[in-house]
């Protein structure tokens, strides 16, 4: 009977109500609560992956310039001989003037840095043996066809070829490169690459007065140098005039 009463009763009801109610809304104020928290953590957790991929990107550019620019240095390093020289263009390389190809080889050897006292030059002038010559040559040109060993005359200078004692006499004094080089460009195709590159007069190097710093002047022209793949080496199988007026030039 009490408890038909307490059940009939409105005011046990609506207290009955009231608590279901409040119930409800702590439940509803939970669920909320944890949509937004676990929003959160979604949101920072995409942020978080999102940072991680532009990182990897920007690093991947970056170590892709790095690599870009050192492989550019060593293009430009490796064809100082050649812009040195200028030689007469040609589409194969038994084509190309002898004495240049024998000037390109000595370039490479004297454009670089040599060991104090390598070579002789008790006579007033550097002694490199024909071998030095010869293994510069092969560096270059491969075994594509044979050096033809003489003197060869360049701008302002003379290496002279002396077949008894088996060397070529270099000047000490009075002897420049014509030109300097700067690779704008590197075309893989097969078993052969491409670079296009700048011809920078060497004269034309300035220095800024104020700063101290070496001005890149723009090349005076351009050229095309075939590599050619063989035996792990690449070999200059080609050299050829462009009209190229690119001004984008690698670091």
């Amino acid at each position: 009977m009490d408890e038909m009463m307490r059940e009939e009763n409105p005011l046990i009801q609506n207290k009955n109500i009231g608590q279901e109610l409040i119930r409800k809304q702590k439940e509803t104020r939970h669920r909320n609560l944890s949509f937004i928290f676990g929003l959160i953590v979604v949101i920072f957790s995409l942020i978080g992956f999102l940072g991680c991929i532009f990182y990897g990107i920007g690093f991947i550019r970056d170590k892709a310039d790095i690599k870009k620019n050192a492989e550019f240095a060593a293009y430009n390093e490796f064809l100082l001989a050649v812009a040195a020289v200028d030689p007469m263009p040609f589409d194969d390389i038994t084509a190309a003037d002898s004495g240049e190809l024998v000037e390109i080889a000595v370039w490479s050897i004297i454009g670089a840095e040599l060991e104090p006292d390598k070579y002789d030059y008790s006579s007033g002038e550097l002694a490199i043996p024909v071998s030095d010559i010869e293994a510069a040559f092969i560096r270059y040109f491969g075994n594509q066809l044979p050096i033809k060993h003489q003197s060869v005359t360049g701008y302002g200078y003379e290496f002279t070829y002396n077949e008894e004692d088996g060397c070529y006499y270099i000047p000490l004094t009075a002897i420049e490169p014509l030109y300097t080089p700067v690779v704008t460009e590197v075309e893989n195709k097969g078993d052969t690459q491409t670079l296009t590159m700048g011809l920078i007069n060497a004269s034309s190097w300035k220095q800024d007065s104020k700063t101290g710093e070496i001005l890149k002047p723009d090349p005076d022209k351009f050229i095309k140098v075939t590599l050619r793949h063989s035996g792990g080496s690449k070999y200059i199988g080609a050299i050829r005039t462009t009209s190229s007026i690119e001004t984008a030039f690698a670091d």
